[in-house]
């Protein structure tokens, strides 16, 4: 991942993240066995951040890990990578839908999977989409902004009974999802056509009638490609709309500044495994070199291709599994290799997930804390940090306050505060 960012560069941008996992990290009790003092108050005195990993558990022969993030210990946490299938729509096809709440369930984040809808400008073409449409594939609309996706889509939805109080512009979200635009370009031009990409992204507050409040993630991406019809040899413009990022965290009022610092701390310490994004790329971009740009030419070809290479996939399942004890301690050894690359690689905190921090700037500043493992970035708000090296933290505002002594645990080291 890339090297720890400043928050003044701070931002985030959720793709849509992301099979269920949980991570065993050690509490915050010692070693020894021993029950903390009551001299300190968690929660109030010191917070625990406890790194839970989701897994992927449909996408390859082994469930693998695809992410992981920082919530506080003992917060309850679901869901994780859905997978659709090959004749659904394709932008939908990999995404994430979490949901994470406090130990009393009054704080709820939720983070659904990426919605994607399209349209064309040719008459023939759009009689066509709205088939697939009703048969499972993408929905069929015009393109929308962020804005216009919370109004239209989530608040009569997902967000029921919720009124918008503040709406923000999230420019750096823009200009990551913007950095795609090359490659759309690219890709058009190979089919004789242009492609235009126009992202939108915003944060905003909200309020329900029972008093609690909230706060809405929204991202969206219009695609427009423009290419030559092959009946009419008229130009065409073909449409696709994707809200990569539909998440939010809903809380009483009174615990408003708590929601704001667990949020910050969730989309910040927002970690993709590389090697799992990497295997998924890969899958994306054999399928695309199956695939035939030109859809309303080659719509029965594609699908033909679709039930070959499901085919395919199932007697390459059938293959692998055939090998047997031989194949499985191979891959359990690439499978501890790779986790210790990734534990490596959190430690070191050589990089950062950009899509899931260009919205933490808008919501609450966070702060660089430098440890014994590498660099950590937290809730602003804190005097003092410190790290136990196995993904766990306390942070604190108390005097005097040391977990080494209070746990009876000496695996505990203060970090400091690291300048922008």
């Amino acid at each position: 991942m890339l090297p720890t960012i400043t928050t003044s560069t701070l931002c985030l941008l959720l793709l849509s993240a992301c099979g269920q996992g949980t991570d065993n990290t050690a509490s915050a009790q010692g070693e020894s066995g021993q029950e903390p003092s009551t001299t300190w108050k968690e929660g109030s005195d010191y917070t625990v951040l406890e790194r839970v990993r989701f897994m992927d558990e449909m996408g390859f022969q082994q469930p693998a890990e695809a992410f992981s993030v920082l919530i506080p210990k003992g917060w309850k946490h679901e869901g994780g990578v859905i997978w659709k299938s090959l004749q659904e729509c394709r932008g939908e096809m990999v995404g994430s839908k979490v949901r994470i709440s406090s130990p009393d369930g009054a704080i709820v984040f939720n983070s659904l999977q990426p919605h994607s809808w399209g349209w064309a400008s040719d008459p023939m073409m759009m009689q066509n989409m709205q088939m697939q449409a009703a048969q499972g594939g993408c929905g069929v609309g015009p393109e929308k902004s962020a804005e216009q996706y919370l109004q239209e889509t989530l608040l009569p939805n997902e967000l029921n009974g919720a009124t918008v109080t503040e709406v923000k512009q999230n420019h750096e979200a823009e200009q990551v999802i913007a950095q795609q635009s090359e490659k759309y370009r690219a890709n058009a031009r190979q089919y004789g056509g242009e492609a235009e990409l126009r992202p939108s992204a915003i944060t905003a507050r909200l309020k329900w009638s029972d008093g609690t409040e909230g706060i809405v993630l929204v991202s969206v991406q219009n695609l427009n490609t423009t290419m030559m019809n092959a009946y009419t040899g008229e130009m065409q413009v073909l449409g696709m709309s994707t809200a990569s990022e539909r998440s939010w965290v809903r809380f009483p009022a009174a615990r408003k500044a708590e929601a704001e610092q667990f949020l910050a701390n969730l989309k910040s310490s927002m970690r993709t495994n590389p090697e799992w994004k990497k295997a998924v790329d890969g899958y994306f971009v054999d399928l695309g070199r199956q695939q035939d740009r030109v859809h309303h030419e080659r719509m029965a070809a594609i699908d033909a291709n679709t039930r070959a290479m499901t085919a395919a996939h199932k007697q390459r399942m059938g293959d692998i599994a055939a090998q047997g004890a031989a194949n499985t301690a191979r891959h359990n050894e690439r499978m501890a290799t790779m986790d210790n690359n990734m534990r490596n690689w959190e430690q070191q905190q050589a990089a950062t997930d950009r899509q899931h921090t260009r919205f933490v700037q808008t919501i609450r500043e966070v702060e660089t804390w430098q440890g014994s493992n590498g660099a950590v970035e937290l809730s602003s708000g804190y005097d003092q940090a410190w790290s136990r090296g196995d993904g766990t933290y306390i942070l604190s505002n108390k005097p005097g306050f040391d977990p080494s002594s209070v746990f009876q645990d000496q695996n505990w080291s203060e970090m400091k505060r690291q300048d922008p």
